[in-house]
């Protein structure tokens, strides 16, 4: 990864835990960045991003704090940038650039971004979680504008259907529900984030929630930032040995991949024609 990008994205967890500071915010290193602080104290030399857990709650309160970002520092999340099709939320740097292929056309904001997953309750019975699961795939796939190009087969014609059955207010109001169902689950002994390779649509990855109370801070590329309160029970659960460095063969940076636009000193809306 190009250094001035290292930069930006240390730059950008910086402000966040500046303003998560200030008003009593829990934001939590994870994946592979909290793997890259207690495996190489910084980014993982071949990973290029930066990942955020947050409890749901705090996650929309960013929304109301984004004067504390400043005009450069974007909040993106469905709410604040309806084009972006996505229950995660983004910190983006708006005067950079990371464009993916298949986003050359959108009009959302595409600067350089940490990633911020918002993490809820997990419900205390098998059946319980299951259903939020479902909920969960609905809520995530109420929130996309159109198919997305990696979706094949089956699960392709599924995206379509639900698209096509949840329109306008319908899809808006239904979207909303299931964040409320999420949100609903309270005083659980476990939390998950519903997204990415902790939830396949039958099982999930929890983490007992004392895992995730007061923050260890943990080196990260000579700064300094909030982990969860056992990190290494964390990465254990999320990873198995997770000191062990994978093979050279899996050692891929993904912004390599051919016409990926990163540029660390010129904003996505010059190369998108965007005012």
């Amino acid at each position: 990864m190009d250094q001035d990008v290292k930069v930006v994205l240390l730059n950008l967890l910086s402000k966040l835990d500046e303003v998560c500071e200030k008003h009593g915010l829990r934001y939590y290193i994870a994946f592979g960045t909290c793997l890259g602080a207690l495996r190489h104290k910084g980014f993982i030399p071949w990973d290029h991003d930066i990942d955020v857990l947050m409890p749901a709650e705090d996650a929309q309160k960013l929304i109301q704090l984004q004067e504390e970002f400043g005009e450069r520092y974007f909040v993106q999340c469905k709410e604040t940038d309806p084009a972006f099709g996505s229950i995660a939320y983004k910190l983006r740097d708006s005067e950079t650039a990371c464009i993916w292929n298949e986003y050359k056309e959108c009009t959302f904001n595409q600067g350089l971004n940490i990633d911020i997953y918002p993490y809820y309750d997990a419900p205390r019975t098998r059946a319980g979680l299951l259903l939020n699961i479902w909920r969960s795939y609905l809520y995530r796939i109420l929130s996309l504008d159109d198919m997305p190009i990696a979706h094949t087969g089956f699960m392709r014609t599924a995206v379509k259907m639900i698209l096509f059955l949840f329109r306008g207010k319908r899809r808006i109001k239904v979207r909303e529900r299931m964040r409320k169902k999420l949100l609903s689950v309270k005083n659980g002994t476990h939390i998950l984030d519903y997204y990415g390779e902790d939830v396949t649509p039958f099982s999930a990855i929890t983490y007992p929630k004392a895992w995730f109370g007061v923050p260890k801070r943990l080196e990260f590329e000579g700064r300094y930032f909030n982990a969860p309160t056992e990190p290494e029970k964390y990465m254990r659960r999320r990873y198995g040995y997770y000191m062990k460095l994978p093979p050279v063969e899996k050692r891929i940076e993904a912004f390599d991949e051919p016409g990926v636009i990163i540029d660390a000193h010129k904003s996505y809306r010059d190369y998108l024609n965007i005012p």
